[in-house]
């Protein structure tokens, strides 16, 4: 990598000569007509603009390009001499073809003003209002007029064509003769025109001197460094992914940004989900690997490595495959908020897809398949899942459903005192809220019913302002024990209402209206300790001397429900996390 600068007239030269050119992956030009003048009259001034990220081309990496938004005409009325000056001995050296990773909008709005060279407008600096505002750091005196007739000025002379500055001798003659002639306040003051044209001339010379900060990366720069670096660099933040090289990659045939789009219509569950089509990618790429009998995980460069016609031949099929997988994860508890791992989904789509004519001998158990895919979800790494790891599941889902291999489970630790501490941020704590949610039937408060489209809310049984009104333990307030899946509605409604009172009122309504045995499947399903038949009792238990009871009997249904779906995966003898630091499993 090496960090260099352009004069402007260097940068306009390359853009001209075409060896500046966009990747398929970027986005369209989009800056408004402000962000422009606010980049120019930046210029002007010596601020710095951001630095441009250009990748070397890289036979290795042949991204598909487009040239900058910009219709840089052959007969430019500027003398082709002026972007010439640059030129040094080494000049080619620096002449190859570059990608612009990050700075299209930059690049493309100065190749627009300064080439003259956008298809809609003309942009003219104003002399007069140049002299006014400049000093008070506006932007007015850059002016934008719809392409009409061709002219280097307008408006008795007082509008100057942008491109013209390039070219100092005659920019100047215009700036003096401009102040001489046509502006009134010096027409008997000489010395002060003279002083006003030298501020406007050294406000071209500014531009004209300016550099630009560019990062060259160079032509031998390897997939994982292009993205890292682009995602440093990158001034709004945003990842470079492998699908975006990809889009770039391959480039007319397929265009996968159209395959994308037609299948997240086509599967709305996708978007729902925020899936990337990185993902489609991997399913393909592993089922290319397991037709050609070879064992691979979906890397970035595997994935660049794929061929057009595999793309073409297994594209519908992987998406489907990929659209069912995330249907089933729905069934079983998942929402795109508590989504676990994407990884796993991925090595479950891929068998889908590739021995789904198969699965009908019945080696394919829905049970067995809900089971080993808890376990992975459920294991304290499965967050940090590698690409290897992916390829290695798909290899052992893809031998028990041809009936070759048993299907093995990953070893879960889980006891209930590590239930009650559990934090956000563990993989283990989104799990849960997926055992949760896959029970459910209606909610607990309203009795309505749940389906995959209900917009479900956490909600605290006992709420969060207790901790400050009455001391209550805050990481067991905020713990997973202390919180139900709930419909919005409901979540809403009780606000911050204590759990005594409203599951009083729930249980008397219950009572009182015969659908006591409804009630008390809604508390299985939510895994709440007691028995609501116990008229006298049962709503004591949430009073606030009873917190921490309440949380630790629910901590031990959690486990109950989570062992009753991994089975003797669940090792829950474990003391505490520090047995845990020890095993190597972790």
């Amino acid at each position: 990598m090496q960090t260099t600068s352009y004069s402007l007239e260097e940068l306009l030269r390359r853009a001209k000569n075409g060896s500046l050119t966009i990747p398929q992956f970027q986005r369209q030009f989009i800056w408004r007509e402000s962000q422009v003048k606010l980049l120019i009259d930046s210029m002007s001034r010596s601020y710095p603009i951001g630095s441009l990220l250009l990748l070397a081309k890289n036979p290795d990496l042949p991204l598909a390009t487009r040239s900058i938004e910009a219709e840089i005409r052959e007969g430019h009325t500027l003398d082709e001499t002026v972007l010439d000056r640059t030129a040094t001995d080494d000049r080619t050296a620096t002449e190859e073809e570059s990608y612009i990773l990050d700075g299209q909008q930059r690049t493309t709005s100065i190749v627009r003003v300064f080439l003259n060279a956008y298809p809609k407008k003309i942009y003219y600096f104003d002399l007069k209002l140049m002299l006014e505002a400049h000093d008070r750091e506006e932007t007015s005196w850059i002016r934008a007029r719809q392409r009409k007739t061709e002219t280097g000025r307008k408006e008795n002379n007082k509008l100057l064509r942008a491109d013209i500055i390039l070219d100092q001798a005659k920019a100047d003659f215009y700036v003096s003769e401009y102040f001489e002639d046509h502006y009134p306040e010096f027409q008997n003051d000489r010395t002060a025109g003279r002083k006003a044209a030298a501020r406007i001339k050294g406000v071209f010379e500014t531009m004209r001197n300016y550099k630009v900060p560019v990062v060259i990366l160079e032509r031998d720069s390897g997939v994982e460094s292009v993205c890292r670096v682009f995602e440093t660099i990158n001034s709004t933040g945003t990842r470079l992914t492998t699908f975006d090289l990809a889009v770039a990659r391959f480039y007319p045939q397929p265009d996968l940004r159209g395959l994308w789009a037609d299948a997240l219509k086509k599967h709305p569950i996708l978007d729902n989900f925020k899936v990337d089509g990185e993902r489609v990618l991997q399913v393909l790429c592993l089922v290319v690997s397991a037709r050609a009998n070879k064992s691979a995980d979906p890397s970035r460069g595997k994935l660049l490595a794929l061929t057009p016609t595999q793309i073409s031949q297994e594209w519908e099929k992987s998406s489907l495959a990929l659209a069912d997988t995330y249907a089933w994860a729905r069934a079983n508890g998942a929402r795109p908020e508590t989504l676990p791992s994407h990884n796993v989904l991925v090595s479950i789509a891929a068998v889908k897809s590739l021995v789904q004519e198969k699965a009908g001998d019945g080696s394919w158990k829905a049970d067995d398949v809900r089971r080993w895919y808890f376990s992975k979800i459920m294991h304290a790494g499965a967050s940090q899942a590698s690409n290897y790891r992916i390829g290695q599941d798909f290899d052992a889902l893809r031998h028990y459903a041809e009936g070759r291999k048993p299907l093995g489970v990953t070893e879960v630790n889980l006891n209930a005192e590590m239930v009650l501490h559990l934090k956000p941020s563990d993989v283990r704590y989104k799990s849960l809220q997926n055992v949760f949610a896959m029970t459910l039937r209606e909610d607990i408060y309203s009795s309505d019913k749940i389906d995959s489209e209900s917009v479900l809310h956490d909600h605290h049984i006992f709420p969060k302002s207790a901790r400050r009104k009455h001391g209550l333990n805050p990481s067991m307030l905020d713990g997973i024990c202390n919180r139900i899946p709930m419909l919005e509605e409901s979540n809403l409604s009780l606000g911050e209402a204590y759990p005594v009172a409203y599951f009083g009122e729930l249980a008397a309504r219950a009572r009182s209206g015969g659908t006591l045995s409804g009630f008390e499947r809604r508390l299985r399903d939510y895994m709440i300790p007691g028995n609501p038949d116990d008229e006298l009792g049962w709503a004591d238990g949430f009073r606030l001397e009873r917190f921490e009871v309440f949380c630790r009997k629910r901590a031990e249904l959690i486990v109950s429900r989570v062992r009753e779906i991994v089975g003797d995966a669940l090792r829950s003898d474990l003391l505490s996390e520090d047995d845990l630091a020890e095993d190597g499993d972790l």
